[in-house]
């Protein structure tokens, strides 16, 4: 599942062919996502109380971590892209962490290790270094689940790390055009959905009269990593039935 609110497109590389005919791979999009906090310091002025007081962050966190497993975030006003940590009551509040990595990188989304399901990402060094003015530094992002409907994530919703079955593409009428996620409930809409897949292989070899689509698709997209050595070999087959 593919593009997702509050970010860009995913990165992968899908091309649309007839269900009859060999597959030729095609380069897609990427996306992005948001965030990240430190925690405030304690200031080391000299003060006539016993302890000094801490300078408060700009996004004070709410844990040990920024963005930790079931935190949630809120969109900063005015910063595309960019979140900071709410308590999950608050009324800003859009999403929740369902998995949080610290090191490695949001973008491409299809290759994080975020669930299916997860409607977005934020990148957590990027937020953190717009929310405070400071230089982008190391790694890491944060799965994010809407709060509360839609949920670009789900079969058919239009989002997500990767296309799986369930969700729908819209694809262009030459052959060989590139395709590209989009919710099903956008079918009939320019540029909206006019496949929805029903099978996806992997690591399958199509060419031929050779249909890994058992003649039960309406169409065949193909998926290649933009650098494959083998472009005769497909990362997946995704099998389509038109809308």
């Amino acid at each position: 599942m593919r593009t997702n609110r509050g970010v860009g497109p995913t990165s992968t590389a899908i091309r649309a062919v007839a269900a009859t005919a060999a597959a030729t791979a095609a380069s897609l999009a990427l996306i992005t996502g948001c965030g990240k906090v430190a925690d405030p310091y304690a200031s080391d002025k000299e003060s006539s109380s016993p302890t000094a007081s801490p300078t408060p962050s700009v996004n004070p966190s709410y844990g040990t971590q920024y963005l930790a497993e079931n935190e949630c975030a809120a969109p900063e006003p005015g910063k595309k892209d960019v979140y900071r940590e709410v308590a999950c009551g608050d009324p800003g509040a859009v999403a929740r962490v369902t998995f949080r990595m610290e090191s490695g990188k949001a973008w491409p989304f299809s290759a994080t290790l975020c669930s299916e399901t997860t409607d977005f990402v934020i990148d957590v060094p990027i937020s953190l270094a717009l929310l405070e003015d400071t230089r982008a530094t190391g790694e890491g992002y944060a799965c994010m689940r809407n709060l509360k409907p839609p949920h670009p994530g789900d079969p058919g919703g239009g989002g997500g790390p990767r296309i799986e079955v369930g969700d729908c593409v819209h694809s262009g009428p030459k052959k060989n055009d590139t395709i590209e996620e989009v919710a099903c409930r956008t079918k009939g809409k320019k540029n909206g959905a006019t496949h929805k897949i029903t099978k996806i292989l992997e690591d399958r070899f199509i060419g031929g009269f050779n249909d890994p689509c058992d003649f039960e698709a309406d169409a065949i997209f193909t998926e290649n990593p933009m650098f494959d050595s083998n472009p005769a070999k497909n990362d997946r087959v995704l099998c389509g039935k038109k809308l």
